[in-house]
C-alpha cells in the first residue's frame, strides 16, 4: 500500500475534486433545463406536497367556517382537480416552446407586458408565503419553548427565536441552487403534518363542550373570501418548473401521475385538518387553529412542535422562488456566479426575515395572496400560456415536439388536445371570477 501523501493520494484527491465538480455542474443543469432529473416520482410528489400543505393547511378549518361545511368540501375538490390541471398545461406549455423558467415563458408568449405581471405576482405569492410560514413559526415555537425551559427569557421573545431559527435551520436550507437538492427534507416536512393531525384529533375532543354539536353548515358568512384561502391552500405554480426538471421520468404520463399524487395526498391531508378543525371550534375558529387550544397542553405542544419544524423545512420553499424572481428584476438570472448567488441568497434571507417578524396577521395574508396571486399564478397564466402556444404560429412544429419529452409517444392526441384548449379556457374564467369575488369581499373578512 503506498505511503500517504504518495502518487496515488494525489490521484484520489484529484478525482474526488473532480466528482464534486461534476456533481456541482449536474446540480445546475437540473435546475436550468431537462434531461437531468434523478427523483423518482414520489419524492418528487413530496416535494410538490411539502410546498403546497404548509402554512395553508392552517387557516383551512377558519376557511371552512366562512364558506360552509358543504361548499367548502365541494369548493376544495374542485380548487384541487383545477391546480392539478393548471400544473399539467403549465409545463405542457413550457415543453412545446423548450422553455423550463416560468417567467420566460410568460414572457415568449405573453411579452414583456406579461413577464412583468409574472413576476410581480409570483414574487408577492413567494413572499406571501413565506411570512406565513414565519408567522405559524412564531405561533409555535417560542410559546413551546418559554414554557419548558422558562429560565431562558430570550426564548419568550417571537422575534428572537425567529431570527435564531432563521439564521441557524432555514439560512443553510436556502443556499442549494436546485429545489431537488430539498426533496428529502421535504419528506420530513410531510411527515410532521400526520403528527400534527393525529395530535388535533386526539386532544379535539377534550375541548368539546358537553351540549356540543357538530356545525354541519351548508354555506358560510363569507364564502367569496374563502375561496381565496382555498386557493392559497393548493396553489404552488411557483415550484413547477423547478421540481419538473428534477424529476427523473419527464414524461407526460411521468409528470401526469406525479402531480396526481401530489394532488390527492395535499387534498387528503388538508380536509382531514379542516374539518378536524371546523367540527371542534366551529364558529369560533381562528385563523391559526392552534390558538384555540390552551398553551400548557402538552399533547398540543408537540403538534406545535411538529409544525414549527415542518415550517422551518418549508419556509426555503418559498425563498426559491423570491430569489428568482429578485434576480430577474435585474437581469441576473442566467447562471449567476457562486459569489452572486450568495450574496442575493442572503438578501432575500434578511428581507423576508423582516417581513416574517414584524407582520403578525395570518388570516391577511391568506386572503390577499389567495385572492390577487394564487388565482393568477395557478389558473390565469397556466391557461393563458397554453392557448398562446395554440395561437402562435411562429412556434415551431408543435406536434414535432409533442412527439418528444413531456408529450411523447403517449402524450396528448388531438381529441385530447381539444379538450385541453377547453380546460385552458375554464381555468382562466374561474381564476378571474374568484379573484373579482375575493377582492370585492376581502373587507369583510
Amino acid at each position: 500500500m503506498p505511503p500517504y501523501g504518495s502518487t496515488d493520494d494525489a490521484e484520489y484527491n484529484n478525482l474526488t475534486t473532480a466528482q464534486e465538480a461534476i456533481r456541482i455542474d449536474h446540480d445546475v443543469l437540473q435546475a436550468n433545463q431537462p434531461g437531468y432529473g434523478t427523483r423518482n416520482k414520489v419524492e418528487v410528489a413530496f416535494n410538490l406536497v411539502n410546498a403546497t400543505v404548509g402554512a395553508g393547511i392552517i387557516g383551512l378549518p377558519f376557511a371552512i367556517y366562512h364558506a360552509g361545511l358543504v361548499f367548502g368540501l365541494v369548493a376544495s375538490v374542485f380548487v384541487a382537480l383545477i391546480s392539478q390541471l393548471g400544473l399539467y398545461m403549465l409545463i405542457t406549455a413550457g415543453h412545446r416552446v423548450h422553455i423550463y423558467k416560468y417567467a420566460d415563458l410568460v414572457e415568449y408568449l405573453l411579452g414583456r407586458p406579461g413577464f412583468w405581471f409574472l413576476n410581480t405576482t409570483l414574487l408577492l405569492q413567494s413572499i406571501g408565503i413565506t411570512i406565513s410560514y414565519y408567522i405559524l413559526l412564531g405561533d409555535t415555537i417560542p410559546s413551546v419553548l418559554s414554557l419548558y425551559f422558562p429560565q431562558f427569557s430570550f426564548l419568550k421573545s417571537r422575534s428572537t427565536v425567529i431570527c435564531l431559527v432563521s439564521v441557524f435551520l432555514v439560512f443553510p436550507l436556502n443556499l442549494p441552487r436546485s429545489i431537488g437538492r430539498l426533496a428529502r427534507w421535504s419528506i420530513v416536512s410531510v411527515l410532521c403534518i400526520p403528527l400534527i393531525i393525529v395530535v388535533i384529533l386526539v386532544r379535539a375532543p377534550a375541548y368539546v363542550d358537553d351540549d356540543h354539536t357538530l356545525p354541519i353548515t351548508v354555506t358560510g358568512p363569507n364564502m367569496c373570501s374563502a375561496l381565496g384561502i382555498i386557493a392559497f391552500a393548493f396553489a404552488c405554480p411557483h415550484v413547477a418548473f423547478s421540481n419538473y426538471l428534477s424529476l427523473a421520468d419527464q414524461s407526460a404520463r411521468g409528470w401526469y401521475q406525479t402531480t396526481v399524487l401530489a394532488t390527492s395526498m395535499s387534498w387528503v391531508i388538508s380536509m382531514v385538518f379542516a374539518v378536524t378543525g371546523f367540527f371542534v371550534f366551529g364558529y369560533e375558529v381562528k385563523s391559526n387553529v392552534f390558538l384555540n387550544f390552551a398553551t400548557d397542553d402538552i399533547i398540543i405542544n408537540i403538534g406545535r412542535l411538529a409544525l414549527g419544524i415542518s415550517m422551518i423545512l418549508t419556509i426555503p420553499m418559498g425563498t426559491y422562488p423570491t430569489r428568482e424572481c429578485i434576480l430577474k428584476y435585474f437581469g441576473l438570472e442566467h447562471h449567476p456566479s457562486q459569489v452572486l448567488h450568495w450574496v442575493v441568497t442572503i438578501l432575500v434571507s434578511i428581507m423576508l426575515l423582516y417581513f416574517g417578524v414584524t407582520i403578525r396577521n395570518l388570516g391577511n395574508v391568506y386572503a390577499l395572496v389567495g385572492a390577487l396571486a394564487a388565482t393568477s399564478l395557478a389558473w390565469i397564466i397556466p391557461g393563458c400560456a397554453y392557448l398562446m402556444t395554440n395561437k402562435n404560429k411562429s412556434i415551431k412544429s408543435i406536434q414535432q415536439s409533442e412527439r418528444e419529452g413531456l408529450v411523447s409517444s403517449d402524450g396528448p392526441q388531438t381529441s385530447s388536445s381539444r379538450v385541453l384548449t377547453l380546460a385552458a379556457g375554464l381555468l382562466i374564467g374561474w381564476g378571474v371570477l374568484v379573484m373579482i369575488l375575493c377582492c370585492a369581499s376581502i373587507v369583510v373578512l
